[in-house]
C-alpha cells in the first residue's frame, strides 16, 4: 500500500511535528545567523511513500551496494541485501557483537574494488574486550557470494559504551576510509589526541593512518560528540551529530580542524559559557552550518543530486531519530553554507535511522523503531521507498 503526501494532505500530527522543529542556521564562518521555523513539511514536492521490505531488528545503515541491491546492518549484528525492485531479502549472515545500550552492529561501507577482485565489507561494531570492557572496532569483513567469511579487525580497542559509540564509515573519493566515533560517555576524550574516542578518523584500506593526515595519526577531526552520519558531496565531507541535549549539528568535515566538544555547544556563541568564547578563539574551532535546540537527533545522511527530484537537487538528506522526520538542507555551491532547512514525512514512521540515494533517484528511508526508544509500527524495522 502506498501514500501520496502534499502539502493539502499533510496530517495534523505531521504538521504540528515539523512546525515544532526550529531550526538554527549559520553561515560557516561567517558570523550571522537565521532563525527558521519549517511548517511546509511536505515541501512543493508530491511524494510516494511505500514500504519496500520489512521485519528487520533496529535498522542501522543503507548503502547501495555493488550488486545494485540495497544492503543493510541490524544493530544485533545481522547484514542483509535487499532487492530494490521485488523487496525479496537475503540474509548474509551475522557477525558477533555486544548490543549494549546504543552499541552494537553500527555503520559499514564496500571497497572501492569490490565488483573487481576485492569484495570487502567494512563494519563497524561495539564488542567486549577482555576484563568486559566495552570497546568499538572496524572489521573488514570477505564477502563470498550470499555469505559473509571470516572478518578481520583493522581497527579495535576505541572506547566504546552503551551511548555515544558513533559510528559511521564512508570511502571518499581519494579511497581512503574515513569513520566517525563517539565519546563514548567520556568527555574528556573528544579533545584528547591519544584516544580514537570522539574523533572523525581517515584511514588507508588496511586500517592504517592514511598517508598524510595531521599529525600522522589516524585522526582527522577531533572535538565531537556523537557523529552518526557521513557523507561526501562535491568532494567534501559532512557530517550530522548530537548534542546534548541542545545544539545538534550538522558539519562541513575539514581535515585537522577542531569541531569543539565539550567545550563548545553549535555556534561560538557564549551559550555554554563564556569560557566557550575564549576555547573557539584559541582552538580556531569550526562553526557548523545548521544547528537545532530543542535536539533533533540526526543520524543518517546522503546527498541528493538527481534530476528525478529536481527540487532536491544540490541538497543534504538526513535522517533523524527524536525529531522522526526526513530534513533536507540545501547546500550552497560553495559547500559552506546551507539554505532554509525543509522538514518531511514528521511524525510519520517514526525514528528515523538512515537514508539511502539510489542510482535512479529514489530515495530509502530506515526506520528504529526497535531501538528501545520508539514504538514499532506493522513491519518495523522496515526500508521506505520515497519516490515522486
Amino acid at each position: 500500500m502506498s501514500v501520496t503526501l502534499n502539502w493539502s494532505s499533510m496530517t495534523l500530527r505531521s504538521l504540528v511535528g515539523a512546525t515544532l522543529a526550529a531550526v538554527s542556521l549559520s553561515a560557516c564562518g561567517k558570523g550571522g545567523q537565521t532563525s527558521v521555523t519549517p511548517t511546509n513539511p511536505g515541501g512543493d514536492v508530491a511524494l510516494t511513500a511505500t514500504t519496500l521490505a520489512g521485519g528487520f531488528d533496529t535498522i542501522w545503515d543503507l548503502a547501495w551496494g555493488p550488486d545494485a541491491q540495497i544492503w543493510v546492518t541490524e544493530r544485533g549484528g545481522a547484514i542483509s541485501r535487499v532487492n530494490p525492485a521485488t523487496g525479496a531479502i537475503t540474509r548474509l549472515g551475522a557477525l558477533t557483537v555486544n548490543e549494549i545500550g546504543e552499541g552494537g552492529l553500527m555503520g559499514m561501507a564496500f571497497h572501492p574494488d569490490f565488483a573487481t577482485g576485492s569484495p570487502f565489507l567494512y563494519v563497524a561494531h561495539t564488542y567486549s574486550a577482555a576484563g568486559g570492557a566495552v570497546r568499538n572496532r572496524i572489521l573488514r569483513v570477505p564477502v563470498n557470494g550470499s555469505s559473509l567469511g571470516v572478518p578481520t579487525p583493522i581497527l579495535d580497542d576505541v572506547p566504546g559504551s552503551s551511548i555515544h559509540n558513533g559510528s559511521r564509515l564512508v570511502v571518499g573519493p581519494d579511497r581512503l576510509l574515513y569513520a566517525s566515533f563517539g565519546d563514548a560517555a567520556n568527555t574528556a576524550l573528544s579533545q584528547s589526541t591519544a584516544s580514537l574516542a570522539g574523533k572523525i578518523l581517515r584511514l588507508a584500506l588496511d586500517g592504517q593512518a592514511a598517508p598524510g593526515n595531521p599529525g600522522g595519526s589516524r585522526i582527522f577531526t577531533r572535538g565531537h560528540r556523537n557523529p552518526q552520519g557521513l557523507v561526501f558531496a562535491r568532494g567534501t565531507l559532512y557530517a550530522t551529530e548530537h548534542g546534548p541535549g541542545d545544539n545538534d549539528e550538522l558539519n562541513r568535515i575539514e581535515a585537522g580542524r577542531n569541531y569543539g566538544w565539550p567545550d563548545v555547544r553549535g555556534r561560538c556563541d557564549g551559550d555554554a559559557g563564556m569560557s566557550e568564547l575564549s576555547f573557539c578563539t584559541a582552538n580556531n574551532i569550526v562553526e557548523p552550518l545548521a544547528h537545532w535546540t530543542p535536539t533533533i537527533a540526526p543520524s543518517g545522511i546522503d546527498f541528493y543530486d538527481h534530476a528525478r527530484i529536481p527540487e532536491w537537487r544540490g541538497s543534504l538528506l538526513f535522517t533523524t531519530l527524536k525529531g522522526s522526520a526526513l530534513y533536507r538542507a540545501p547546500l550552497a555551491t560553495d559547500g559552506r553554507s546551507v539554505g532554509t532547512v525543509e522538514v518531511h514525512f514528521g511524525g510519520q514512521f517514526g525514528r528515523l535511522r538512515d537514508v539511502l540515494v539510489a542510482p535512479d533517484g529514489a530515495v530509502y528511508l530506515g526506520t528504529s523503531n526497535r531501538d528501545g526508544r520508539g514504538t514499532p509500527q506493522s513491519q518495523d524495522d522496515r526500508i521506505i521507498r520515497l519516490v515522486p
